[in-house]
């Protein structure tokens, strides 16, 4: 039996939900979701109340944003309303994602609770629990299928001291990539861990990664989702 992941449909129709339901069709946001739904410029307000974003007090090598510290473009389902054209960017260290109006220079955190999904960067940004379903984090949907691959990142804080006396701060993300079955989240990280996964499928499998020579040290996301969805194909053939 097929459980495939429900990119937050509730845009339209209610809550949010991560985890699909039986029988249910993979949904990228787009029109579908909320079809023809045009907004008064006036309700756009109900993004830019909330939280002010606190600016670091240190300096730092590098910032913490995906991609870049700027802020871009992109369309953001918020409370089950989707804007489009939306000026935000995701701080992967503090895990938030923030507003910025164009006619107010105030950066708004966005309510966790609130969120439904974005799309910046060309990225599809969606929440996911935990492991421990204890709490919900920002991640990356890099394939929307029957098993929904989910890019997560986290960044850290390191410290050396210069010749000078002076201390530079750096952040260095740590990436972890995420196969759903069953709802349940299973971390890959080279070709091996995906044929234990998918281990009935193992010899098909393995043979597909030779003849494509998909590579998992230079190009480990394009390898992941490839191999997940010739299973995918070759388990809508039975």
């Amino acid at each position: 039996m097929k459980i495939r992941l429900l990119l937050f449909m509730f845009c339209f129709y209610g809550g949010m939900a991560l985890w699909a339901q039986e029988q249910s069709t993979a949904i990228l946001p787009a029109d579908a979701v909320v079809l023809n739904y045009l907004i008064e410029a006036k309700e756009y307000a109900a993004l830019y109340t909330g939280k002010i974003e606190t600016p670091y007090n240190v300096a730092f090598e590098n910032h913490p944003y995906l991609e870049t510290s700027g802020y871009v473009s992109g369309t953001l389902c918020y409370n089950r309303v989707v804007y489009q054209d939306v000026l935000m960017r995701f701080d992967l260290f503090r895990d938030e994602i923030t507003v910025v109006s164009p006619d107010v220079p105030h950066r708004v955190v966005l309510n966790n609770e609130k969120f439904n999904y974005a799309v910046l960067h060309g990225l599809t940004i969606i929440k996911s629990a935990d492991e421990k379903g204890a709490k919900t984090k920002f991640v990356v949907l890099l394939h929307n299928g029957t098993f929904p691959v989910v890019k997560k990142q986290t960044l850290r804080i390191l410290e050396e001291s210069l010749s000078d006396r002076t201390l530079s701060r750096t952040f260095q993300v740590q990436r972890q990539y995420v196969v759903y079955v069953n709802n349940i989240p299973y971390a890959v990280k080279n070709k091996n861990s995906i044929l234990k996964l998918f281990a009935d499928r193992k010899k098909e499998l393995n043979e597909y990664a030779k003849q494509h020579k998909l590579n998992f040290k230079k190009g480990i996301e394009q390898s992941i989702i490839e191999m997940v969805t010739y299973y995918e194909n070759l388990e809508e053939r039975k």
